[in-house]
């Protein structure tokens, strides 16, 4: 089942006088229980497709299908009602509310769409027990460890049950051993719960754990294939350098 389509799409940003063309072109479709990880330099174009996927940025041209439903055909308000209800997304920086508890940031996006708080409240800490923190409900960000702060990003963006995950860099902020718990959690989701995960991120260790990787290079999608074989070690020596 295919859960999000890109079909020819472009992005251009006009900078004074000058175009820069940051997408060129490029057609994807992500199915159901599937990680796919984004690789590439920086400017390649990663965070830009990201944010089209997300419905935050909108392409100069081509379009994007979320569960058959075209993002051109929605109005600002129904773009922003999609993100909020079928789109969860996990940052580097974590972007946890720092006056909040861990338990207050994962009910916030149900709050916010208009679910009391005690079915908020319930369901949070559902989403906190899965990601092992049940020990934390009560704890400010401050209180927690990269790792942990990640981990409640994780059960936040899982709260809404939504069809696509979008991780920005989801361990750039992690030492080695958080970054595994990460990584784990997020391809259990995948194999084991069928949600569907896109992740741009620059460590080659962590996109090899994708069932598939694409690299991206100057707004072109020039690889996409499973991890392992020489194709794959080609492009990964290309990105790290």
């Amino acid at each position: 089942m295919e859960i999000v389509e890109a079909i020819d799409i472009h992005k251009s940003y006009v900078l004074g006088e000058v175009t820069v063309d940051a997408v060129r072109g490029i057609d994807l479709v992500v199915r159901k229980g599937e990680l796919l990880s984004i690789i590439g330099p920086s400017g390649s174009g990663k965070s830009t497709l990201l944010t089209m996927l997300g419905a935050i940025e909108t392409p100069t041209r081509g379009r994007i299908l979320l569960e058959g439903t075209d993002y051109a055909s929605l109005n600002d308000d129904q773009r922003t009602l999609l993100r909020r209800r079928r789109i969860g997304f996990i940052f580097q920086a974590f972007n946890l509310i720092p006056t909040l508890t861990a338990l207050e940031n994962v009910a916030l996006p149900l709050e916010l769409d208009g679910v009391a708080e005690s079915e908020a409240h319930a369901r949070a800490n559902e989403m906190l027990a899965m990601v092992d923190l049940s020990d934390r409900t009560d704890h400010l960000p401050s209180m927690m460890s990269g790792g942990e702060q990640q981990r409640v990003a994780v059960a936040r963006a899982l709260v809404i049950k939504p069809a696509l995950v979008l991780a920005d860099e989801p361990t750039g902020n992690l030492d080695s051993v958080a970054s595994n718990q990460v990584m784990s959690l997020l391809r259990d989701l995948v194999s084991n719960q069928q949600q569907t995960v896109v992740m741009v991120t620059h460590d080659l260790d962590v996109a090899a754990l994708a069932d598939r990787v694409i690299r991206m290079l100057d707004g072109h999608v020039v690889n996409d294939e499973v991890p392992g074989g020489q194709h794959w070690l080609t492009a990964a020596g290309q990105q790290s350098q």
